[in-house]
């Protein structure tokens, strides 16, 4: 394969349980920007969400020259590409029993069958980060699930 590896689409929930150095792109909404670190806080609050972690720390140093301060404001919804990585300072992490199994999208299921791993404390290395606009958040939500679904279905009868 030629390029970069595509990322899979999660929800900010899922990143805990898919494995380190996963590309990812997710959507959270900035609840907190640490300047001193260079992380933003993204929180993604789903009505349907019983466990898992409703915030992620993002480090975005490596891509902060090419953010604005419409991305970095609270409350702005982001995507955020990056790679999943392990989180050891409390600051960054999450308890095991915040955390739920992983949805995963096609090329993530091409790309590796074992990308899923047991949930643990995670951030994410940004590579991109973008404004998701006026999104439609009910329907994102859905399709993404739906998706999910359908993706999860084609496993099991493949």
């Amino acid at each position: 394969m030629n390029g970069p590896r595509p990322s899979i689409r999660a929800f900010l929930c899922d990143l805990p349980s898919l494995k380190t150095d996963t590309k990812v792109r997710f959507l959270g909404c900035v609840r907190q920007y640490l300047i001193s670190t260079g992380h933003l806080i993204l929180e993604h609050n789903h009505s349907w969400q019983k466990e898992g972690p409703r915030s992620v720390s993002v480090d975005v140093n490596a891509v902060l020259q090419d953010l604005s301060s419409e991305e970095l404001r609270v409350g702005a919804w982001v995507n955020v590409i990056g790679y999943v990585r392990d989180s050891t300072s409390p600051a960054l992490s999450f308890s095991s029993s915040q955390l739920s199994s992983s949805q995963r999208d096609e090329e993530e299921e091409a790309a590796s069958a074992s990308a899923r791993v047991a949930p643990r404390p995670v951030h994410v290395d940004a590579v991109m980060v973008f404004s998701a606009g006026a999104i439609a958040l009910g329907e994102y939500e859905r399709i993404l699930r739906n998706a999910q679904d359908v993706e999860r279905r084609m496993r099991v009868l493949g």
